[in-house]
């Protein structure tokens, strides 16, 4: 691994969001800030919007783990939840007793524990990520829920089409209860150098210049400033010069990692309402007019459990109860990896578990996946596969 090889305490380029690497030398900061402010002194909705991979979940990660444990704090990352469901998972996450015959429904129930908190001077936050991609009757729950009083603080986090969904449920007739809406861009160039450097030092480069000034150049024209894809073109490009023996990232290491995945360049990707989950570019792989749907065959000791399809977004694999994709097996890890998928392309990545993960019999810590790789997690076995969407099922 290129910790090694570059003297890093840790991998600076993670595609799992991390509080510790957020870079508050850009939008994220002020973002951050307010929403301190509101789980102080507000109730009811706040928006947070940014395009797909430029660091919500991150901004969500770090205003949970600073508030766990001062107050009640739920996290949805399930945005195809029924109403039904939904409610059931905030009882879950706020420990609530199970419900006793000829008592309150789950929905009252949920209004009484936010007024006992408000009693005990405590504030209640809902966090939900990937909110536009809720159901119409999800998002309905949750702005009915903010509007009771007293009343949760319940961000959105989600992509810029979002708006359009609050605001057609706010024709209808729904009180949104809007407190305001927080805009997450992509970094500017200036910002994109400092977001390098800040990464590679919370990782323990020390100050070491371990990138050339001209790769900022080439990043950015293969990135557009967007943080998930700064990780992973930066990521491959670390892992590229260690195997040239480099002691610094050239541009040819990140041309080299460039063409390994299969990317071109951003400005040649169309507009984000012609991507509307696009983080990458592959140029040979998926794409939108393909309509080509990712799906995963999971197996067990050889035996097809189920098929799953892929959709935009990040998937936990592991043990624990709130992974998105759950294998009970003493060989997986609570959180052992995760899948992003994006329009044209998914990775697989490690999440620093005990046993590690094989792709196609060669144990790798972040890869990109193409049709028919195999993901081998202890005894279970991942199997991915591209369906036109015509053919598509799970």
């Amino acid at each position: 691994m290129y910790t090694d090889w570059f003297k890093l305490r840790k991998l600076p380029f993670r595609l799992r969001p991390d509080p510790e690497f957020l870079f508050l030398d850009s939008e994220a900061g002020p973002a951050l800030d307010a929403l301190r402010a509101a789980v102080t002194a507000g109730h009811g909705i706040l928006c947070l919007l940014g395009e797909p991979g430029v660091g919500k979940t991150t901004v969500l990660h770090a205003i949970a783990r600073e508030h766990q444990g001062s107050m009640a704090v739920a996290r949805v990352q399930q945005p195809g939840l029924t109403a039904e469901e939904l409610v059931a998972t905030l009882a879950e996450q706020f420990r609530l007793p199970p419900q006793e015959a000829g008592g309150l429904d789950p929905a009252s129930r949920l209004t009484q524990f936010v007024a006992e908190e408000a009693r005990q001077g405590r504030a209640v936050l809902v966090l939900v990520d990937e909110a536009h991609r809720a159901s119409t009757a999800m998002l309905r729950e949750l702005l009915v829920f903010a509007a009771r009083q007293p009343a949760p603080l319940v961000v959105l986090a989600g992509a810029p089409e979002l708006a359009h969904s609050l605001a057609a449920l706010e024709a209808l007739g729904t009180p949104t209860g809007l407190l305001g809406t927080l805009r997450l861009p992509r970094l500017s160039q200036a910002q994109l150098a400092g977001y390098v450097d800040y990464r590679l030092n919370v990782a323990g480069s020390n100050g070491r210049t371990l990138f050339d000034p001209d790769t900022i150049g080439e990043i950015m024209r293969y990135t557009g400033g967007t943080p998930q894809l700064i990780n992973t073109l930066c990521d491959s490009a670390m892992t590229l010069a260690e195997a040239h023996n480099m002691q610094r990232v050239g541009t040819t290491e990140i041309r080299d990692a460039v063409q390994e995945l299969k990317w071109v360049e951003f400005s040649a990707r169309g507009t984000p309402a012609t991507r509307p989950a696009d983080l990458g570019n592959s140029g040979t792989s998926r794409n939108l007019a393909q309509s080509v749907t990712p799906e995963l065959e999971v197996l067990h000791s050889g035996r097809q459990l189920y098929r799953l399809t892929l959709k935009p977004g990040r998937l936990v694999v592991g043990r624990a109860e709130d992974a998105g994709l759950r294998l009970e097996s003493q060989f997986v890890s609570r959180q052992h990896c995760h899948l992003i998928t994006t329009a044209e392309q998914t990775f697989v990545e490690d999440l620093g578990s005990t046993n590690g993960i094989l792709v196609n019999g060669r144990r790798r810590r972040l890869h990109r996946l193409f049709p028919q790789d195999k993901i081998v997690i202890g005894d279970h076995t991942l199997i991915y596969h591209e369906t036109p969407a015509s053919k598509a099922g799970g």
